[in-house]
């Protein structure tokens, strides 16, 4: 009766045993298929798919590095001082963000760090951009001035449904330092928050996975805050400058979070139904990230056309203007 009872107790310990290790092997797989591999690991198996990925990732980063030389060649031709380096700074977005995702096909452990990157271009353009917008008009007193405290409507993108009950707003300097407020928070912030969320990337995956979805309300807060700051003012600008093509310019900047954030946190998940790559090292990961990356530098050579035309104004107003006093 013993060596009985004996025998059933060995051989459910051996069934618990075997459930063990084959959760354990299937955890090892799913790990392995979406981990990152080493960089000698990832040049040694290169695949065709990969080497024809990075020549159209560099074509694509050259063009748009070409867009932009040209843009600022322009701009630094046409465009008075207190312009010129704002704006400049404003076309530089795009090529960064392509260097950002040529960097991450080429080395692919580096994607958060490059990904940041890419979050970071629509955190610092936010306040380059307030900043061009008020010297279209010289500074925020003069707009002062030349409104004669006209009011504005605060029911404004991407705030307008929740803000249609608000009064319209009479603009003083409290509420235009208010409004500064609310854009300049974006990269103390959000630049902060990415701070931590790298150091816990690389130290300490499991914690990052644990505490990311505690920090997106925060990302997501300070955006639309930003935002609908910048969207008010395109607003009060365009009123006196509207030949300047503001909102144009406004949405070139809100691409980059559309494209190189909203755009990429949905591909990567819906990317996972998608059966790609083999085993480790160049797995489903490595194919997932570098189809997303090839998309966005296709995007932001298209971006960088539309940002190149949005700032022709108002330079192509002062080279008419130079030609008519030169005939």
């Amino acid at each position: 009766m013993d060596s009985r009872e004996d025998f059933e107790r060995l051989r459910e310990l051996e069934q618990q045993e075997q459930v063990e290790l084959e959760l354990e092997l299937q955890r090892n797989r799913t790990m392995r298929m979406h981990s990152f591999p080493k960089l000698s690991e990832y040049y040694t198996h290169m695949t065709a798919f990969l080497s024809l990925a990075i020549f159209i990732a560099v074509l694509l980063t050259i063009l748009n590095i070409s867009i932009y030389l040209t843009t600022a060649m322009r701009m630094r031709r046409h465009l008075d001082k207190p312009l010129r380096i704002p704006s400049i700074l404003m076309v530089s977005v795009y090529p960064i963000i392509s260097l950002a995702a040529l960097v991450t096909i080429l080395v692919p452990y580096s994607w958060f760090i490059c990904h940041t990157v890419m979050h970071a271009m629509f955190m610092a353009g936010g306040p380059v951009f307030r900043t061009l917008l008020f010297r279209y008009v010289v500074s925020e007193q003069n707009y002062l001035k030349e409104t004669s405290a006209e009011a504005v409507s605060l029911n404004t993108p991407p705030c307008c449904c929740c803000c249609g009950c608000l009064p319209t707003v009479v603009p003083t300097k409290a509420k235009l330092c208010i409004s500064r407020y609310m854009v300049w928070q974006m990269p103390f912030w959000q630049g902060s928050i990415m701070l931590v969320m790298n150091i816990l990337y690389y130290r300490d995956r499991q914690m990052y996975l644990d505490v990311m979805i505690f920090f997106i309300p925060f990302i997501v807060g300070s955006i639309i805050m930003g935002a609908w700051s910048l969207q008010i003012t395109v607003r009060m600008i365009t009123k006196i400058r509207g030949d300047y093509q503001l909102r144009k310019k406004m949405f070139c900047l809100q691409l980059v979070v559309m494209l190189c954030k909203l755009q990429y946190l949905i591909l990567y998940e819906q990317l996972n139904s998608v059966k790609m790559g083999g085993e480790y090292p160049i797995n489903h990961t490595i194919y997932k990230q570098t189809i997303i990356n090839i998309l966005i530098l296709v995007e932001m050579v298209l971006v960088s056309m539309m940002a190149q035309s949005a700032y022709r104004t108002p330079i192509q107003v002062q080279v008419d203007q130079s030609n008519v006093h030169s005939s």
